[in-house]
């Protein structure tokens, strides 16, 4: 290389070198002082996007565990109000047992009815307090128009990746046994032959295929034109208390008369045509329970029916939460390794890898420190032109 002054080759390029030391071992700290291998787009563009989409659906994941957290938890508050229903329910049904017990007196049974009525308002009491972030669990109108989702819960940064709970889940708990003590209101009967003249406002008495006397809370309120079918309204006393499914439909005989039942009474017809319209009755178990004991038991059999229904309803509607949470619980697990899983990868796309960068960051002080002494002896080799001009 020729000698000359104007220009220093050897400087320039030990001054390059010593930028590029520079330059790399300022990289070497800013990542071990970050503990990110990315900290601009520069360093790595095609990885900050991986790292970004992956940043993405690992907060989703983690935000859909707090959501399916919160809705383990109103789960577990639902099922825990359906218990203590369910135990309610127990009770009644337990009651309705000993009320079937045809030597209870009348008094007996009327403390059995206000026991079982206090415990339906307390179920019903249930179903108003349990809400969970002032959402009602279990008030959902079963009769109303069925939504087949009632609640759902976004669990990841996808919108369609949903957790959907039924609404039979959240059905209310109270009100499904019927134990009103009111008579029916009115009843159309279709009769099977013409019925004899003036008996409006005559008791009836309906009687089954033994000839046995099964109810007696009606009286006729008007009767067809043609005589083919009578209008029944509650005469608001019975001399025979009796409950079940359209009672009259299952009746042999009406007997129309204006005391005590008997058949020599004044008989319009003597058996049931086909069609009978609202006629359910309302069960009152505690009504002149020493009038007809069989019938009376038979009416509490009809409570028990009515109890047992209940508490199974309530063991299928707590099974179906209990299904929605062991779903949840799963659900949960695979969202938590899913998180853990991109999360390992996101730190071997992003985060610094401190025994390689330490390694780097030595290599980049011993040249930075080779480059600054052969900078300083490179400044010093024009000092030869003066040996030569001497």
């Amino acid at each position: 290389m020729s000698a000359v002054l104007n220009t220093n080759v050897a400087s320039l390029w030990a001054s390059k070198n010593l930028l590029g030391a520079q330059t790399k071992l300022a990289t070497s700290v800013e990542r071990l002082a970050s503990g990110l291998r990315i900290n601009r787009a520069r360093d790595d563009a095609a990885g900050l996007g991986v790292a970004n989409s992956l940043t993405a659906q690992i907060n989703g994941a983690n935000q859909g565990i707090r959501n399916l957290n919160d809705a383990v938890s109103s789960m577990q508050t639902g099922e825990g109000a359906i218990a203590a229903a369910q135990e309610m329910g127990q009770r009644i049904l337990m009651l309705a047992t000993q009320g079937a017990n045809s030597t209870l007196s009348s008094e007996q049974r009327t403390s059995i009815v206000d026991e079982m009525k206090k415990l339906l308002i307390a179920i019903d009491a249930i179903g108003d307090r349990t809400s969970f972030s002032s959402n009602k669990l279990l008030s959902y109108d079963a009769s109303a128009t069925r939504k087949a989702t009632l609640y759902s819960m976004q669990i990841s940064n996808t919108s369609t990746d949903r957790v959907s709970l039924d609404s039979d889940a959240f059905v209310d708990v109270g009100g499904t046994v019927a134990m009103a003590t009111s008579g029916v209101s009115s009843n159309t009967v279709t009769l099977a032959s013409t019925i004899a003249p003036n008996v409006e406002g005559r008791k009836v008495y309906t009687y089954d295929a033994n000839n046995n006397l099964v109810y007696s809370g009606f009286a006729v309120s008007s009767v067809s034109t043609d005589g083919k079918s009578v209008t029944l309204t509650s005469s608001g006393t019975a001399d025979v208390a009796y409950t079940g499914a359209v009672v009259i439909a299952n009746t042999k005989a009406i007997v129309f008369g204006d005391g005590k039942a008997s058949k020599a009474l004044e008989t319009g017809v003597s058996s049931l045509g086909a069609s009978v319209t609202n006629s359910n009755l309302t069960l009152d178990p505690a009504a002149n329970p020493e009038t007809n004991p069989p019938l009376i038991t038979a009416a509490w059999q009809q409570v028990q029916k009515s109890a047992d229904a209940y508490v199974r309803s309530l063991t299928t509607q707590r099974g179906l939460m209990g299904a929605y949470q062991n779903q949840m619980e799963y659900t949960l697990s695979n969202l938590t390794e899913l998180s853990s899983n991109l999360s390992s990868a996101r730190s071997r796309v992003l985060d610094t890898d401190y025994a390689g960068e330490t390694a780097a960051l030595t290599k980049g002080q011993i040249l930075q420190q080779a480059a600054t002494a052969m900078l300083a002896q490179a400044n010093q080799m024009p000092n030869v032109i003066l040996t030569l001009l001497k």
